[in-house]
């Protein structure tokens, strides 16, 4: 209705409001996940611009288009983000417009981002929020602040994470900016549940998964989908964790994201594996490997380094720990570039794995101790309690079997302790009784405390 009055309004309105119009307008596609129409609304914008010969307003406009290009979360659409982000970078430069340099500066640091670049993203987070701040671009500096917060979180550093999320989301809800407050919202709930804060993070999902149902936000409705899958991973109840990531990956294939599909297609992986299936693991991780290696999607190097680490573990599970080793070697690479200190613990710890299995018990012990080094620096609950107990297991057959190694023993023990007590810490945080019943008799949490009755008694 507003595009319709400028055409009547005399004298006629000015090129900057009426472009404003149509940046509102794109970005309320982009909140109901309308992309193509958010994408013709910046395409408008531009050819407005350009008509007006206005290279000011030309700048912003290729900003703007160069975002909704970039909210699709498509590797189609990658090199469309990469081209426009950098021309409007240099008209803003050309006319000394910081406010399109700032969102220019943000748009490639996703770019970066997608490519596994996060220092240099970072950079260009940190110089576009500076801009922000210091010119009072409240809503310009939101997008910045959530990927920093991002990456803290992929890093493994959550309580920093939080802080930045908690006020981000806060902010973006007064500013009725309902797409970076589901961004906010996504990364601050796995920041709660890797600290075993679970009621925490639930509370958290649904707020989000609420929101984005009544926005027909699909994408961020299968991205809460998978993270309630997750959850439930990390509490050993893969029979309900496997009917979230169906759900995520049918919403993921409908929507044509691949960045919710992928996710879910490895997560369903996993869910095999526990659930006695690990050819089925085999067959899916495989494939959806494939399709991550060929830029299906926006963030190909997390899913590699996930979707490897979970092919590890299964091809452990069917007894080829040499066709293992190689995607340990992979998926370690790539978390170490990237600095995800969860998935170096991770790939630590199945090496320790393969060595105990083969006997090599010194290299055991000092692969799953660096895993658990890392689990406890970074507060990283599950992991903490699984390389624990790992350690233990490995201590406790070197004091078996090998001369001089008496205080291993009272070392396993310590160790095992360490592991019952994290399960306890986070059994007693869990929001429901049936959730807790569930934790408790998954098989690796009763092995736990079945060695450390063991170890009691020796």
């Amino acid at each position: 209705r507003a595009l319709e009055a400028v055409e009547r309004v005399r004298p006629p309105v000015a090129l900057k409001r009426i472009l404003d119009i149509h940046e509102q307008r794109s970005q309320l596609y982009i909140s109901l996940a309308r992309y193509e129409e958010a994408i013709a609304e910046g395409e408008r914008m531009v050819g407005l611009a350009r008509a007006a010969a206005d290279r000011r307003n030309e700048g912003a406009a290729i900003a703007q288009l160069a975002f909704a290009h970039w909210a699709t979360m498509s590797a189609d659409h990658v090199p469309d983000v990469e081209r426009y982000a950098a021309e409007a970078l240099g008209l803003a430069r050309e006319v000394g417009d910081e406010e399109v340099l700032a969102r220019s500066l943000q748009t490639l640091a996703y770019v970066q981002q997608m490519h596994g670049q996060l220092e240099e993203a970072d950079e260009k987070f940190t110089e576009a929020l500076r801009i922000s701040e210091a010119r009072g671009f409240k809503a310009l500096a939101m997008p910045s602040r959530v990927f920093l917060a991002a990456h803290m979180e992929w890093r493994g550093d959550f309580p920093r994470a939080l802080t930045v999320l908690r006020q981000v989301a806060e902010e973006a809800r007064e500013a009725w900016d309902g797409f970076h407050e589901l961004f906010a919202l996504s990364f601050r709930c796995k920041a709660h549940i890797a600290q075993g804060d679970h009621a925490e993070g639930l509370a958290v999902i649904h707020e989000g998964l609420t929101k984005a149902k009544d926005r027909d936000n699909k994408f961020f409705v299968g991205r809460f989908e998978n993270t309630i899958g997750w959850l439930h991973q990390e509490l050993g109840d893969f029979g309900r964790a496997v009917e979230h990531d169906r759900q995520g990956a049918d919403i993921g294939k409908q929507i044509k994201n691949g960045n919710v599909e992928i996710s879910s297609l490895i997560n369903l992986g996993f869910d095999y594996l526990h659930l006695g299936e690990p050819v089925k693991a085999l067959s899916l991780l495989e494939e959806t490997q494939r399709r991550a290696e060929a830029g299906f999607g926006a963030h190909r190097w997390r899913w590699e380094m996930h979707v490897m680490a979970y092919l590890a573990e299964t091809l452990i599970a069917l007894g080829r720990p040499g066709e293992a080793v190689p995607q340990i070697e992979r998926s370690l690479a790539a978390a170490r570039a990237t600095g995800s200190a969860k998935y170096i613990a991770k790939c630590h710890a199945l090496r320790g794995e393969i060595a105990f299995a083969a006997g090599r018990l010194a290299e055991a012990e000092a692969e799953v101790a660096e895993a658990l080094g890392i689990a406890r620096r970074i507060g990283y609950q599950t992991l903490t309690w699984q390389c624990a107990h790992a350690l233990s297991r490995v201590l406790a057959a070197r004091g078996e079997h090998e001369r001089g190694a008496c205080d291993r023993v009272e070392r396993a023990w310590e160790m095992a302790r360490l592991a019952a007590d994290t399960i306890q810490s986070v059994a007693g945080r869990l929001p429901d009784p049936a959730m807790t019943a569930a934790f408790l008799s998954w098989s690796r949490v009763r092995a736990v405390q079945d060695d450390l009755d063991r170890l009691r008694r020796v």
